[in-house]
């Protein structure tokens, strides 16, 4: 009886997971403009503002105007293959090992559902950093990819892993993880927490509960609150990983380029690209829980009809 409950567990959790990849990779797919125009706002030193003749970027319109104008409409998913395998990955390991640690926890020790958003947190933040040490090689990959303008330097992700690893040492896959850690673990903890928290202020405010409305909005104010609260790590972590790529960048470390983008450029510089930002967050944190509980609620039910069966 042991064994059967450990593997139904093991089950629930793996559906989990894989509810977690598809909804990452879904999201990825819808959302990938935003995070190029992001990134490209983010490795800009000139101020973005519309009055700035001598920035490339000046706003979000003008922005993406110039990219399709400047690279064709495909430029606005560069990157998109790296991409991917950052988000099913990233998403696989999020999800099910934030459920398998909540469900661990509050099944062994039933007094912490006294102390939910704490547990929620911890669990997010776990979660958060192991997803982003698996997955971080992608993610300077896809940085690598999507900065690059025309004529392009990299052929694709294989010729980044190879170009990188020749020219740079195999660890600059690395470049930039002490602060993506930073960034991450924090993020996701409270992504998760105010996610479960306004899940429950929905459950018992709303008399007729529609699930996918209830992920959207809840995922949409979840996403915005957790990355609004990190975003200048985010920043320092996409400055970082250009180390080796672009001269412009080049810091001793997370706190440097910090200080040295606040000295150089102002401090409204650590907010570059979050216009944008905030719109991806709210729009693929609202869909990646979307996807992510449908496609959780169609696993367990087809689960449930085959064990019937």
């Amino acid at each position: 009886m042991e064994a059967s409950e450990k593997k139904r567990k093991r089950t629930v959790i793996s559906e989990r997971g894989f509810s977690g990849a598809i909804g990452g990779s879904l999201t990825r797919a819808m959302c990938q403009p935003f995070d190029v125009l992001k990134i490209r706002f983010q490795v800009q030193i000139e101020p973005i503002s519309k009055t700035n003749s001598s920035a490339v970027y000046r706003g979000i319109f003008q922005g993406l105007q110039h990219i399709v104008k400047s690279e064709g409409w495909t430029a606005l998913w560069k990157g998109h293959v790296a991409a991917q395998a950052l988000s099913a990955t990233f998403g696989f390991v999020q999800f099910g090992l934030f459920e398998g640690i909540t469900t661990y926890a509050f099944e062994k020790s039933p007094a912490l559902n006294s102390v939910q958003s704490g547990v929620n947190f911890s669990a997010g933040f776990g979660s958060g950093c192991l997803a982003t040490i698996i997955s971080f090689p992608f993610d300077t990959i896809r940085t690598r990819l999507i900065v690059q303008g025309e004529p392009k330097i990299y052929k694709g992700v294989i010729d980044v892993v190879s170009k990188m690893s020749a020219n740079e040492g195999a660890l600059s896959l690395y470049h930039g993880l002490s602060p993506t850690l930073i960034q991450m673990g924090p993020y996701i903890g409270c992504q998760f927490a105010m996610y479960k928290f306004l899940v429950e202020i929905y459950d018992q405010a709303m008399e007729e509960k529609s699930a996918g409305l209830k992920s959207l909005t809840c995922g949409a104010v979840a996403g915005a609150f957790a990355k609004t609260l990190v975003y200048p790590l985010d920043l320092g972590k996409k400055r970082m990983q250009l180390q080796g790529f672009c001269d412009r960048h080049q810091y001793k470390g997370l706190f440097d380029c910090l200080a040295t983008t606040v000295r150089n450029e102002g401090l409204a510089a650590l907010l570059k690209g979050l216009s944008p930002s905030l719109l991806k967050a709210v729009f693929s944190s609202a869909l990646q829980f979307y996807f992510y509980e449908i496609t959780l609620e169609f696993l367990t039910r087809s689960r449930f009809e085959y064990i019937q069966k």
